[in-house]
């Protein structure tokens, strides 16, 4: 299997860091949406959910992911923000938007923003990871998160910040 294109690491003026994503999908845009935001397939493959989908609106993770997030943005089927409070980077946002490219075929584009440096490659590590486990979490297959997987991506990422 490929491995998926590396992640955009982007310093912001700050000192802080913005990730962004991109992965084309061979699956109706409302099929990838309901994977990004119902919670029995976002416990597939991010973290067990629960979420009331809506501006306001609780997200809670829990299992490799843990965090008591807040519903920014809701706008089906196309866009989906929220925050991601960590004592690192309590202003973090997630941000995930779903483009149709055919009609089953999307593109989902995730951006994290506001990271410090030292979070960076772990974060960039451990989405990369989740996203290569959207594609069964489509059709329902609920994929483990695989450590090793993990840090192999991190020595990749690691590499592009060090060359």
């Amino acid at each position: 299997m490929a491995e998926a294109p590396l992640g955009n690491i982007s310093p912001c003026s700050d000192g802080r860091y913005t990730l962004t994503f991109e992965r084309n999908l061979l699956h109706a845009q409302s099929q990838v949406w309901r994977a990004v935001t119902s919670e029995e397939h976002l416990g597939c493959w991010l973290s067990d959910a629960e979420i009331e989908l809506r501006p306001h609106g609780r997200l809670r993770l829990r299992g490799q992911c843990n965090i008591d997030g807040e519903v920014l943005e809701v706008v089906p089927p196309a866009l989906f923000r929220w925050t991601w409070p960590h004592p690192e980077h309590p202003t973090s946002e997630v941000q995930i938007a779903v483009a149709a490219l055919a009609e089953a075929a999307s593109r989902v584009t995730l951006v994290q923003t506001d990271l410090p440096k030292r979070h960076v490659l772990d974060v960039a590590a451990g989405w990369h990871t989740h996203l290569d486990a959207l594609p069964a979490a489509v059709l329902g297959h609920r994929t483990p998160f695989k450590p090793d997987r993990a840090a192999a991506h991190y020595r990749r990422y690691s590499a592009t910040l060090s060359a």
